[in-house]
């Protein structure tokens, strides 16, 4: 199965609720263990988001959200999550606050049995309060993949709460993702490339696997 050929708008026009989502257990958090695995589906890509431990940590969590508006991750101080996405080029929401909701885009073109890295985090009294860095493998020492990465506590939200608030939002959402999309458009490549996973930023089954 492959996803859809056409190219997903930001509008609010397609952020609508998905036919389905994934469930997962209202957990917070679970700790480490050994065999976490970061190997991405056969068909599909693998996006890790990564939220540092920050010691003044901000009660603001970060919901990433499709274009659909399924929540895909939520991060909260010192949270990982990694999230199974299909291979090409869309672009993804990080959606912060409530009142109103900031959106901040972030676009990605990956390929299947690849596992990406992003790292976010907050910063304050800022038009743009995540601070979005790709690693990319080609930046990494040797392009192992980080073992950093391998440090953080994953998470297990209830990404259907979050997509069911943003449901709720979805009139806030879509004014605030549109302005978003101007901003990108007018932005310099710089700033894009900044804000966008390639295909080679990732790592193949065999460079994730632990030493």
């Amino acid at each position: 199965m492959r996803a859809p050929t056409k190219k997903p708008s930001v509008s609010f026009s397609l952020l609508s609720l998905a036919a389905f989502w994934l469930s997962f257990t209202a957990e917070a958090q679970i700790p480490k263990t050994p065999d976490a695995s970061y190997l991405a589906p056969a068909d599909q890509a693998l996006l890790v988001f990564d939220r540092p431990r920050h010691r003044q940590a901000s009660q603001t969590g970060i919901r990433i959200v499709t274009p659909a508006g399924k929540c895909i991750a939520v991060l909260e101080n010192d949270w990982q999550m990694a999230a199974p996405i299909w291979p090409g080029k869309q672009m993804l929401m990080l959606v912060t606050g409530m009142s109103p909701p900031v959106v901040q885009l972030l676009e990605v073109n990956l390929s299947a049995g690849k596992t990406y890295v992003v790292r976010l985090r907050p910063r304050v009294n800022v038009k743009s309060p995540v601070e979005i860095e790709v690693v990319r493998r080609a930046d990494q020492p040797l392009e192992a993949f980080p073992a950093a990465v391998r440090e953080q506590r994953p998470a297990q939200p209830s990404l259907r709460e979050c997509t069911e608030w943003v449901s709720w939002k979805r009139s806030k959402i879509a004014s605030k993702a549109g302005e978003a999309k101007r901003r990108w458009d007018e932005a310099d490549e710089a700033f894009r490339d900044r804000n966008t996973v390639r295909r080679n930023d990732g790592w193949t089954a065999t460079e994730v696997q632990p030493p």
